[in-house]
């Protein structure tokens, strides 16, 4: 145990001579290397009561630049000293702590304001997740999934990513989500979607909400809808102006609960 302490704690300090560089968007369409934070490896901290999560983790995510603690961390008490918050994952077991959880969330928080945290479940209750999401959750992972798709949804997180998988969205959108009730005239959108009034969107904005509302990035956007990416950022600027958003996922969260329409398909 001693020996697996030592060679994590190795593996946890920056390494300039081994970089791994990806080379991905962020959430507001700006380009950011995965390895940027100027650290090779990311130490991934499990929050759970059951050990062979543990184990389970140290399996999927070996020869990555996740590097999983040697102990679980099964509540608050049990947290370590974190040298570097940029470079710390937490993973919390959704199933461990049913009725704590977000308490918890937010004591990490306090404890490592600039970590990262995922939480993790078989299946997550779409109203829990705008409550997870408001205390500092910023990925919600299915233990379901192929390793491949954790693995990458990790990487995004560190990123500055929100994951949300469509799991998550789809009940939330509803089950309308893709079929159109009606065609607004070329240029102008009245601004009430599902009976909420905004202000008033062009049909191309609302367009680009319906995209946001489906994860989808401004490369993917202007790919779709015959654009420039340049083109797709000032409509997204203005977007979140006008439902009232601070960022791409909170239009997005915003437009999962107020958009039943597919406006792609004008």
């Amino acid at each position: 145990m001693k020996a697996r302490s030592l060679r994590n704690e190795e593996k946890y300090t920056c390494s300039k001579e081994r970089r791994q560089i990806m080379s991905l968007h962020s959430a507001n369409g700006a380009r950011l290397d995965f390895d940027s934070r100027g650290c090779s490896s990311v130490v991934v901290f499990p929050v759970c009561t059951n050990p062979l999560l543990r184990l389970g983790l140290e399996s999927i995510l070996s020869e990555t630049v996740f590097v999983v603690w040697h102990d679980i961390v099964d509540g608050f008490s049990s947290l370590p000293a974190i040298e570097d918050e940029s470079s710390a994952l937490f993973i919390i077991d959704a199933s461990s702590f049913t009725s704590g959880a977000i308490d918890l969330v937010r004591r990490l928080k306090a404890h490592a304001p600039a970590a990262r945290i995922v939480m993790l479940a078989d299946a997550f209750d779409p109203n829990i997740v705008p409550s997870a999401w408001d205390a500092g959750v910023h990925g919600f992972c299915l233990s379901n999934q192929k390793q491949d798709v954790l693995v990458k949804s990790l990487e995004l997180v560190m990123l500055g990513e929100t994951i949300l998988p469509a799991t998550i969205v789809l009940p939330i959108a509803g089950t309308g989500a893709h079929t159109a009730h009606h065609r607004p005239e070329e240029g102008t959108f009245d601004g009430k979607i599902n009976g909420h009034q905004s202000r008033k969107l062009s049909s191309r904005e609302a367009q680009i909400l319906t995209c946001l509302r489906d994860g989808a990035p401004n490369k993917v956007i202007a790919r779709k809808l015959n654009l420039s990416e340049a083109t797709v950022k000032v409509h997204v600027k203005a977007i979140l102006k006008k439902v009232g958003a601070c960022n791409r996922t909170q239009a997005a969260l915003w437009a999962t609960r107020n958009v039943s329409t597919d406006f792609t398909q004008l």
